[in-house]
């Protein structure tokens, strides 16, 4: 409950503030943002109109645009939100990513990739549009896919433990992050191309801001874009960035870009790491995952290009 309860005091600190594309839980006759009925926890959140884009739609110069400035405004009112501890420090994050990449190295990519020659489909559930002859040669590019990012991984691991070792000694300004700024979470108003709604917010914490603009690169605007470049100079205008909270930006990004999917392909095909490993994928997931690693290796092969 301490979680739901600080996200809700975040968002409502941002209404506050005239933030609209932010999920604000009704109030209950409680005060509260939420019930608790036969156990279980419910909020009333908003409904946002538009749509969101597939990761493998090009995403409009004045969406990206939209959503950094709209971010920008968050951070801008997040400086002032109350922290519990220090109001600068090294971030969590990147020390959360450091431990789950030496974990990958030790033994977890090698674990990835023997259960990809035993992964299976649960045909049982397809879906009407789908033709069951076509599962198998989905199922195999997306191993294929797999593969290629596990050698990428393995390729950048050194790469990847110095940038975040080094972010893990760098202190910054600590503050609300939304640390869910996944493709799959925005929404955009289809008229104007502007950012209408982000319909997940659990994931919030207190962290810099460069999670969140780590994020842009790895799931919204490729790095090499103009459209990121000019978005981060707005970003730059509006609540401004330090060369330290830069750095770490950089840093999260290439973990970002390289755990993310090996993060998803964990949860569908690994033991132990989501109660979804009891059943087995099904073709939509795979087709999911399938985008997701198309976008991750194009990302990862300009990694080389992205310096701090």
């Amino acid at each position: 409950m301490p979680q739901l309860e600080f996200v809700q005091s975040v968002l409502w600190a941002a209404g506050c503030e005239g933030v609209a594309w932010l999920p604000l839980p009704f109030e209950t006759d409680g005060q509260k943002g939420y019930v608790i009925e036969d156990g279980f926890v419910w909020e009333l959140l908003p409904w946002f109109t538009g749509k969101k884009r597939a990761i493998s739609e090009p995403m409009p110069q004045e969406s990206i645009r939209s959503l950094v400035r709209e971010l920008a405004g968050f951070h801008k009112i997040g400086k002032s939100f109350p922290v519990p501890n220090e109001t600068e420090g090294v971030s969590p994050r990147v020390f959360k990513r450091l431990r789950e990449w030496q974990h990958w190295v030790r033994s977890q990519l090698a674990e990835l990739d023997a259960a990809l020659n035993h992964m299976k489909l649960d045909v049982a559930s397809l879906p009407e549009e789908y033709d069951i002859t076509q599962t198998e040669p989905i199922l195999a590019e997306t191993v294929s896919l797999a593969k290629n990012l596990i050698r990428e991984a393995i390729g950048h691991s050194g790469q990847l433990i110095s940038l975040l070792s080094r972010a893990a000694r760098i202190a910054v300004p600590q503050q609300p992050v939304l640390q869910s700024l996944y493709r799959r979470h925005l929404i955009f108003d289809e008229e104007q191309n502007h950012l209408s709604g982000l319909v997940d917010c659990c994931e919030m914490g207190i962290d810099g801001v460069a999670v969140d603009l780590a994020m842009l690169p790895a799931h919204v605007s490729p790095w090499e874009s103009a459209e990121t470049l000019r978005a981060l100079a707005d970003y730059r205008k509006i609540a401004g960035l330090s060369d330290r909270e830069y750095y770490l930006m950089i840093a999260l990004y290439h973990a970002e870009t390289i755990m993310h999917p090996l993060d998803r392909l964990a949860m569908l095909f690994l033991p132990n790491q989501s109660c979804s490993c009891e059943l087995l994928p099904n073709i939509v997931q795979i087709a999911m995952i399938r985008e997701e690693l198309q976008w991750s290796l194009n990302q990862i092969g300009n990694l080389g290009n992205v310096t701090t």
